[in-house]
């Protein structure tokens, strides 16, 4: 277990604790003072070792408001992915927005054109730069673009932008059009926990682009948009003993009983991370030796999201009825985080804030409130006892939840703002 984060629910627990006597649980505890710790952990690792970057926040990986504007203020840029999360980077005061994503139509390039000034676009396809000259043409404006290439690391993505190999034959096709700033390439690896696929993605680019393009038109280009969740390492999330290749929605015969006699051990299999530091230094190094030789005058941006956003939100419950066997109801559902998510592939410690204990974790089966049998939210909870109305917490959950949360069975709860001193 963590203990840099079992300190910190130590010091979190009385603030949450006062939080769920003043409100209502189910609740979302916002809490702005990780952010801005993850911010500031994922930007100096970079400038630590020589590299200015650019950060636009991935709005997909959680869209909470207040996060939104914690972000801006810390200085970064927001990424959008569609119409919807445009309009809420924009309300949110983003100074710097990149669009990216598939299926970009018309109504997205008017949003976009009206904010020409502070967006930057992340083409798919042809169809997409023909439609988005012909509406700037008519609007008389210029608008930066790039363009999204996969690469023989990003297999199983075809749906996304062109191969790298068709990089040549757009550019020639966006440099007709004189309302098209075309300077950038974007390209996107997700679930990395070692930076491996963006060393070989570099690699791969800078040759193709010393290979295809000229000295002058690689002058050109002034980003590189570099996309792609990075773990942080202070995280809880792992894997189920009886599940740990994430490929079953069930759990095999015989397995909540050997759960519920306390007889796995270990009780979960923890994800093994690449420091953001190490990720920061062969990126950089891979920039420097490949890519700034290709690319002189580009920018590096960054799109983090699930390092920003994992440790912003805490989920806090409370035991409503238990029954035999160690089964309690909570009165909050997993249509808070949208899926089956802790019930069937991800493990994280779940917490007693009334009877609580670091040292103690028993087998407990956590259900939710909706009317349905899959809403488990664990199979394990710290504490030294176990009683109705006690206050339960999920911390360090904000990252692919809250951005999933849904209206099923029962309505989305509230985010509630945390301000601590410490």
């Amino acid at each position: 277990m963590n203990q840099e984060l079992l300190h910190r629910i130590q010091v979190l627990r009385q603030p949450l604790i006062a939080i769920a006597d003043k409100y209502n649980t189910p609740l979302y505890v916002y809490d702005p003072k990780e952010v801005r710790r993850s911010y500031g952990e994922f930007d100096s690792a970079f400038r630590d070792v020589g590299e200015s970057v650019e950060i636009f926040y991935a709005i997909k990986s959680n869209p909470c408001s207040l996060l939104l504007k914690t972000v801006v203020e810390q200085g970064a840029g927001l990424d959008a992915s569609s119409h919807r999360e445009l309009k809420l980077a924009l309300e949110a005061g983003a100074k710097r927005i990149i669009y990216t994503g598939p299926a970009k139509k018309e109504r997205d390039f008017e949003l976009i054109l009206d904010h020409a000034d502070c967006i930057t676009v992340n083409l798919e396809t042809v169809r997409e730069l023909t439609l988005l000259a012909e509406m700037a043409k008519k609007r008389k404006t210029k608008i930066r673009c790039g363009l999204r290439i996969i690469t023989n690391n990003q297999s199983g993505w075809t749906k996304f932008g062109l191969p790298l190999n068709q990089l040549r034959e757009f550019y020639d096709k966006a440099s007709a059009f004189p309302e098209i700033e075309f300077c950038g390439i974007h390209f996107h690896i997700s679930f990395n926990t070692n930076p491996d696929n963006y060393v070989r993605t570099l690699e791969e680019v800078a040759k193709y682009l010393t290979e295809q393009f000229s000295n002058d038109e690689r002058q050109q280009f002034t980003y590189l948009d570099i996309g792609g969740g990075i773990y942080p390492v202070n995280t809880w999330e792992g894997y189920y003993p009886w599940n740990k290749d994430l490929e079953h929605a069930a759990c095999p015969t015989g397995t909540l009983d050997m759960i519920l006699n306390d007889e796995y051990h270990p009780r979960y299999i923890p994800m093994q991370i690449t420091p953001v530091k190490d990720f920061a230094s062969a990126i950089v190094l891979a920039m420097q030796n490949h890519i700034r030789p290709a690319l002189p005058n580009a920018k590096m941006y960054l799109e983090p999201g699930r390092y920003l956003s994992q440790n912003s939100l805490h989920i806090l419950l409370s035991i409503t009825d238990i029954k035999e066997q160690s089964i309690c109801i909570t009165d909050g559902g997993n249509n808070m985080i949208g899926w089956e998510k802790y019930q069937h592939f991800w493990y994280t410690p779940v917490f007693n804030l009334t009877h609580f204990s670091v040292e103690r974790e028993i087998p407990s089966l956590l259900y939710g409130s909706l009317c349905t049998p899959d809403d488990i939210w664990g199979y394990y909870l710290y504490c030294s006892d176990v009683q109705e109305g006690d206050l339960i917490c999920l911390p360090y959950q904000g990252a692919y939840t809250y951005t999933f949360a849904q209206e099923f069975i029962r309505e989305i709860p509230d985010v509630v703002y945390i301000g601590l001193n410490n």
